[in-house]
């Protein structure tokens, strides 16, 4: 996300768009197979439900943090078209930075369960 989108030319965010719609596909695809997996069949209900719940918070709030992040902006309000349009990038590159720090803490969070999850089975395997 941070090498693709941040700074992006139109290049760089087609290409991100393009990663992005594919491994995000794959997420959603695995993630009721990887909860069977790791917590068991008869703790689906209540993992799944929970992780829905973190990820609707996520959905509540982020887009509103996020344009709190973007602040209000009107164009030619900064006098030249070209010094609002760096402000307005500088922006929304904070608002990238963002999201890229919210998908790596996702990312250790994931990393610390399937840690756990091999701590309690006593081996590592790549298949939980």
């Amino acid at each position: 996300m941070l090498a693709l989108w941040y700074n992006a030319n139109q290049s760089q965010f087609i290409a991100f768009i393009v990663f992005y719609g594919v491994y995000a596909g794959g997420y959603n695809a695995l993630l009721p197979t990887t909860i069977t997996e790791v917590y068991g069949v008869e703790n689906y209900s209540s993992v799944n439900g929970f992780i829905y719940f973190i990820r609707g918070l996520g959905s509540m709030l982020g887009a509103p943090l996020a344009g709190v992040i973007l602040g209000n902006f009107a164009r030619g309000s900064s006098g030249s078209n070209e010094m609002g349009a760096n402000i307005l990038q500088k922006r929304y590159n904070e608002v990238v930075i963002y999201d890229g720090m919210l998908l790596m803490g996702a990312g250790m969070c994931v990393a610390y369960v399937r840690w756990l999850d091999a701590r309690d089975k006593g081996k590592w395997k790549w298949k939980a």
